[in-house]
């Protein structure tokens, strides 16, 4: 959000198509990774299906630098240069998981179409004004970035001082996203 005649706070949060295909291809070829925060499987969960032409073992390996890079475009917020994209520099180093988003990428938006969509809105406005009330001031400025996830189970993982990832299912809880959202804010503040 931002006020006129001074620096304000910024708060975005929603899904990401490029996190949800990466882990849409996670989750399809059954790939043995360990994401950083843990993520469980999608919600609702998806079918096993290795195409012809997709080396899983080689994709397990790429997969993880792969997710760096897709973590950081979500960051971010880019509207160009999706790690997501075939054509572009993150994949052209990953030719496994390039011939996976080639083979599994219509589906994956399929997937992202039918079943992912923002959960509804958090309480931000009334979270930071409540930490301003507390401190006697304004916030310091400040731009947060929440990605949603469509995973099973509860989860808001810290990526870094300005990057939260949150299960759909966590952020519809307000005893619980209102509570973690406010010790974001109030670290920022």
């Amino acid at each position: 959000m931002r006020f006129a005649g001074r620096e304000s706070w910024q708060v975005s949060h929603g899904t990401n198509q490029t996190v949800n295909t990466a882990l849409f291809i996670r989750d399809t070829l059954a790939l043995s990774v360990e994401t950083v925060p843990e993520l469980p499987g999608l919600d609702p969960s998806v079918p096993v299906v290795v195409p012809p032409g997709v080396d899983r073992a080689a994709a397990a390996e790429e997969w993880l630098g792969w997710w760096a890079d897709v973590l950081d475009h979500a960051r971010a917020e880019l509207p160009g240069g999706s790690p997501s994209d075939p054509s572009g520099q993150s994949l052209q180093v990953r030719p496994a998981l390039r011939a996976a988003v080639l083979a599994l990428g219509a589906a994956a938006a399929e997937y992202d179409q039918r079943y992912v969509t923002s959960r509804g809105a958090l309480p931000i406005g009334e979270v930071v004004r409540g930490v301003e009330g507390r401190l006697g001031r304004y916030v310091r400025p400040f731009r947060l970035v929440i990605t949603e996830v469509p995973v099973q189970g509860m989860v808001w993982e810290r990526m870094t001082e300005t990057h939260v990832i949150a299960s759909q299912r966590f952020l519809v809880d307000p005893t619980r996203s209102a509570p973690a959202l406010r010790a974001v804010v109030e670290s920022l503040a």
